[in-house]
């Protein structure tokens, strides 16, 4: 019995040295959570790094008029930025300021600025992807002008601008563009990463209404692997989306044929099928096809929709805008010489001996030049609770 006692006492101080405890333990108030990122290229080529660190005690206290930089009266969050000749540099300038230790597994969002974009995002991605402390699903935007402005946003909506360019970048995409999805496009043959654009704008609710700050969606950015070569906006935006299957929540308004006014269909699920097809004569042929189904949603026009003749049209007329969209779209990557939508990358993985023989000169030869058949066929399913239009005469309807 004392054997055992003496045994079990002798491997109990055996294990005192393998039991550190918290030696590495970080308490809250002792860290300063970083949740959002704002990188911008200054005119000497520095990194300029902009952090946004909420402040826990001021968050239920904020006002309806949002934040602000700095962390006097109802701000919810302050701001700092540095610079360095990298961008982890800029980040130890920051900590040399800071009486908290940054802490970024919190980050929510990280946005680019616009003259960074076209210099090259490479360094940002690098360390968000190699640093363990950061997550790879933080969202990625890139910022119509320069990025730090866009963290000091009012914001009203949310708490603070972080949390406003979250619920942004989430509405962006059906797939939001996030460190994991950018860092693959980067790395995979043959394709390119694609990331929303938001922009500065100012709203003023009526002539007696006080003007403020605020973010909105302005397009998608397009890249050659770490560059942003162009901004793309309005329809050619939707229409990237739409040929990529990005598209979330998509409205197809049209004219309405022989008649008066406007149409809109709300779109309520969707497919994209992109293939790539070897004819006969050794060349590649793309095809991306749209199956859309919706429901009237408005109709401002003296045509009837219901059990009528006018159906078809109204189903012919928002395929062909559909296809408009795509076919606007995809000519501006072949133009820009960018392929987001991995067309060279299903003839990577489909037609590998292919794929060798044009590689070297894809994105300048082969890209610009392969031939893009686009279909689309929308099918409304539902035409709403009115069965004509709201208000205009039985008389002056056309069925």
């Amino acid at each position: 019995m004392k054997v055992r006692v003496l045994t079990t006492i002798i491997s109990a101080l055996l294990l005192v040295p393998l039991t550190n405890g918290c030696w590495d333990r970080r308490e809250i108030n002792d860290i300063a959570f970083v949740t959002a990122t704002a990188a911008d290229l200054t005119q000497d080529k520095k990194y300029r790094v902009t952090v946004q660190i909420p402040l826990p005690g001021k968050i239920s206290d904020v006002g309806q008029k949002g934040g602000g930089g700095g962390s006097s009266g109802n701000k919810a969050y302050f701001l700092d930025s540095a610079t360095g000749d990298t961008f982890r540099a800029a980040n130890m300038q920051q900590q040399n300021a800071m009486s908290r230790q940054l802490y970024f597994s919190h980050m929510r969002v990280f946005l680019f600025g616009e003259d960074l974009a076209k210099q090259n995002i490479e360094s940002p991605i690098d360390v968000m992807s190699r640093i363990p402390q950061n997550r790879m699903t933080t969202y990625l935007l890139v910022s119509s002008g320069p990025a730090a402005d866009l963290l000091n946003a009012e914001a009203t909506m949310e708490k603070t601008p972080a949390e406003f360019l979250r619920e942004l970048a989430n509405e962006s995409m059906t797939h939001p563009r996030t460190v994991k999805r950018v860092t693959e496009a980067l790395l995979a043959e043959g394709q390119d990463p694609i990331m929303p654009v938001v922009s500065w704008t100012m709203t003023k609710p009526g002539e007696a209404g006080e003007e403020q700050s605020n973010v909105k969606l302005a397009g998608v950015a397009i890249f050659q692997k770490q560059k942003m070569v162009a901004m793309l906006s309005g329809r050619a935006a939707d229409g990237v989306l739409w040929a990529m299957g990005e598209y979330r929540r998509p409205m197809i308004t049209i004219r309405a044929t022989n008649g008066s006014g406007f149409v809109s269909v709300m779109v309520t699920g969707y497919h994209v099928r992109t293939t790539v097809k070897s004819m006969p004569d050794g060349r590649m042929v793309c095809e991306i096809k749209a199956r859309v189904t919706g429901e009237l949603s408005e109709n401002t026009s003296n045509l009837t929709y219901e059990r009528s003749q006018n159906l078809p049209s109204l189903e012919r007329q928002a395929s062909q805008a559909v296809i408009d969209d795509m076919r606007l779209g995809v000519a501006q990557l072949q133009r820009y010489h960018a392929d987001p939508i991995g067309i060279c990358n299903r003839v990577y993985r489909n037609y590998p001996r292919y794929w060798h023989r044009v590689r070297q000169n894809w994105r300048d030869d082969f890209y610009p030049n392969i031939p893009v058949h686009i279909d689309a066929q929308v099918e409304i399913r539902n035409s709403g609770n009115a069965t004509s239009p709201v208000g205009v005469p039985e008389e002056e309807l056309q069925s």
